[in-house]
């Protein structure tokens, strides 16, 4: 298992600019008792997707050419106008190609599309790998999800070359166009999934795979949440705590994934090890997104909750967002920081490992998480690391990309 190109440029650049950053964790027992609960559900995933190759059950594909946007597949639960803009135009340029597979697994009718922007024939072979990783990742999120969400699910793959990056002037706000690569409706029975870039599919499949199946906290009401978190952080912000529990999970689960297949014999030993270097690096990542997006705005991370007046006026000057990024950057990254003590606070109090316990009061203890480490001694120090790495300005592409994760497979 090789990493992207893209990957490997990044962590490059973090492994020869991060200091002071940790370049691996200490794991305590619980952590790898939970590690090994995720490595023995990616091997039964792994021996089931064998199994399903044996019989030839998930192959059956078809694909075309497209010569006219016409040709283009559409999402039929939502209309164009839930890409944004320059995606969609993007889209309607450089479309030339959809691969269709169809099967049955688990008792839900599958249809996997993919629209590419380079050529089909004789390439089948690629993306019948892409489907061996999405058949995996299904299998998991199906051992955990309720059995009433996405009976019926259509995952729409549009392949795109656009990339996340900021703004080109800090006078445009972070929108969905710099920040989001997806989009999903919470446990429909006909379910559909709207990935629009090929950048960190898989981490994007599987964050939208977490709604569609019903396994975070997107169908409650957090409005008490909500105000908890802006007593810390009092920004002009939505608040969605599920994407930011959605987005943790995703990450970690993308690098079990990697750690797994990066292992020919798929051994615990060589997962752990795999996975504690991977997560050292996607937590330092994940701080280095955290404080180039606050730069861009002009601000520090002390700014978003300090109660000085220069850090009220800040935050009530310069932050803004026209999508999540309190959750994905901010809460994502504090949690993430502390990726021990979150597994360890979804095995005691979710209903299982990844499905969330969908009560108020749950919802409380989950935001009581994020009060207790949004100012933990790792936090600042790891902030401070990267306040000084951002000042780096040589590689365009690391200092202009908003992806989320700093993983993908190759």
């Amino acid at each position: 298992m090789k990493l992207s190109k893209d990957s490997n440029t990044l962590l490059k650049f973090m492994s020869t600019k991060s200091g002071s950053f940790p370049s691996h964790v200490n794991l305590n027992k619980k952590t790898i008792d939970i590690l090994k609960i995720l490595f023995d559900d990616i091997s039964n995933a792994h021996r089931f997707l064998l199994e399903c190759k044996k019989i030839g059950l998930i192959y059956n594909c078809s694909w075309d050419v497209i010569y006219s946007s016409k040709q283009i597949p559409q999402p039929k639960n939502f209309n164009y106008n839930s890409f944004p803009r320059e995606i969609r135009n993007h889209i309607t340029e450089y479309a030339h190609g959809v691969i269709r597979y169809s099967f049955s697994l688990f008792d839900r009718k599958i249809t996997i599309l993919f629209v590419v922007e380079d050529g089909v024939e004789g390439k089948i072979g690629a993306y019948n790998k892409y489907i061996d990783k999405i058949v995996m990742l299904l299998y998991i999120i199906n051992e955990y999800s309720a059995k009433h969400c996405s009976k019926t699910l259509t995952i729409y793959l549009y392949l795109t070359s656009h990339k996340k990056g900021l703004p080109r002037s800090n006078m445009e706000t972070l929108d969905e166009i710099h920040i989001n690569s997806a989009f999903t409706t919470a446990c429909p029975a006909d379910s559909e999934i709207v990935v629009f870039r090929k950048e960190e599919w898989f981490k994007v499949l599987t964050h939208e795979a977490f709604h569609s199946f019903g396994l975070d906290f997107s169908e409650g009401s957090a409005d008490r949440c909500k105000k908890e978190i802006l007593e810390i952080f009092p920004v002009k912000s939505d608040v969605n705590l599920y994407e930011s529990y959605t987005e943790c999970w995703a990450e970690i689960l993308n690098i079990a994934f990697i750690s797994f297949l990066f292992d020919n014999n798929h051994t615990f030993e060589v997962f752990v090890n795999s996975f504690n270097l991977l997560i050292a690096n996607e937590m330092n990542y994940s701080f280095f997104q955290l404080s180039k997006i606050l730069t861009f705005m002009g601000l520090k991370y002390s700014d978003l909750y300090g109660d000085r007046d220069h850090h009220k006026i800040n935050r009530d000057t310069l932050y803004k967002e026209n999508t999540n990024v309190l959750s994905y950057y901010v809460i994502k990254t504090i949690l993430l920081n502390n990726f021990q003590g979150f597994l360890s606070w979804c095995a005691t109090n979710n209903l299982s490992l990844l499905q969330f316990k969908k009560t108020p009061t749950n919802e409380l203890e989950f935001c009581k998480f994020i009060k207790r480490n949004f100012k933990s001694k790792t936090m600042l120090e790891n902030m401070k690391c990267a306040d000084k790495l951002v000042k780096d300005k040589r590689n365009a592409y690391v200092n202009n990309n908003l992806r989320m994760s700093l993983c993908e497979m190759g």
